[in-house]
């Protein structure tokens, strides 16, 4: 009998327990219905009306069909000899484009190019460039005023040839790349050369290793000697380019982003070869893409705290750009 009445007092227990758990599941009134979240409003960017278009953009406009629909540039002197050009425009293939052009002038004395190491060091490691361009600063001889990224990355080491403050870090002996990566070059009495060749069988002009204070390679040709060198790879990416007149006596550096439909998709390396021979290289070629693709620009605080710093001046796919291994900087002595 009292094992009944336990029974009956146990199954009363749990219907309770039973009953408060449905009543405390049941839906306030007040509780948000995630399914009917507020939709995303994206806001179009609105690019203002350009009616001036520059020298070096006309340049590409009159000798390539590149620019589709011209949006905006602008021209910023960032020191005497040293210009910078950004570009917005729609390609043939009603994509957005945005790219930042260095127009540097070797035939000014006061300007120098020059090789930037990680940590300004002689070890093999990777650093944004905006940084890596701080810790060179020191040894720069002058102003880094602007920088691109350089070489790829293999295992945090630069992929070809790197000479640093006259030092030869690593130099290419694979007989089938030693001679055709190009490169370029900054001999011990400041004058600046692409080298290399860009085929076993195209001639190649000598050069001396010893004579060099500073050597930065790259992986792609676009031109050499005035002539386009055409690529079978496709890939629409983020690109850095560096190219010379036949002169040598002007220097163009190109950063082209890519990554973002609404802003820039990238571009091909035939394209931007285009883009190169249009503005007056001679010789070019590629040094990296995708994510380490940056250009930067010196930032000089006001006052007397004395902040120094080099901006990202294009929109890598990372704010600051992806780490590289050493970088090319463009100075002001």
């Amino acid at each position: 009998m009292k094992d009944k009445k336990y029974r009956n007092r146990l199954c009363a227990s749990v219907s309770f327990c039973l009953l408060l758990s449905l009543v405390s599941c049941k839906q306030r009134d007040d509780y948000p219905v995630f399914e009917q979240r507020e939709p995303v409003v994206t806001v179009p960017e609105v690019i203002p009306p350009d009616n001036e278009i520059g020298a070096l953009v006309k340049k590409i406009m009159d000798k390539t069909d590149i620019i589709a629909i011209f949006k905006l540039d602008s021209t910023t002197t960032l020191a005497d000899g040293i210009k910078r050009t950004h570009l917005r425009y729609v390609n043939k293939l009603n994509q957005a484009m945005s790219m930042q052009i260095l127009e540097v002038d070797l035939s000014k004395t006061n300007i120098s190019v020059t090789a930037l190491s990680p940590f300004d060091d002689y070890l093999f490691t990777v650093q944004t460039l905006g940084d890596m361009a701080k810790y060179n600063e020191g040894r720069a001889g002058g102003k880094i005023i602007a920088a691109i990224n350089g070489d790829v990355v293999t295992s945090s080491a630069p992929t070809g040839s790197f000479i640093f403050k006259s030092r030869q870090l690593k130099t290419t002996t694979t007989t089938a790349t030693s001679d055709t990566r190009p490169f370029l070059g900054v001999k011990k009495d400041g004058s600046v050369f692409v080298g290399n060749k860009p085929s076993a069988s195209s001639p190649m002009d000598s050069y001396n290793l010893n004579d060099l204070a500073s050597l930065v390679s790259g992986g792609t040709w676009l031109l050499y000697k005035g002539a386009a060198v055409t690529s079978t790879v496709t890939t629409v990416q983020a690109n850095t380019a560096v190219g010379l007149n036949a002169a040598r006596n002007y220097l163009y550096a190109v950063v082209v982003d890519g990554g973002t439909n609404a802003f820039s998709v990238g571009i091909t390396y035939n394209d931007l070869g285009k883009i190169m021979e249009s503005i007056g290289s001679s010789d070019a070629f590629v040094t990296n893409g995708g994510a380490a693709s940056v250009m930067v620009q010196r930032a000089e605080s006001e006052g007397q705290s004395g902040f120094l710093s080099w901006k990202v001046v294009n929109s890598p796919v990372a704010v600051a750009g992806g780490p590289s291994a050493n970088g090319i900087g463009f100075v002001l002595k």
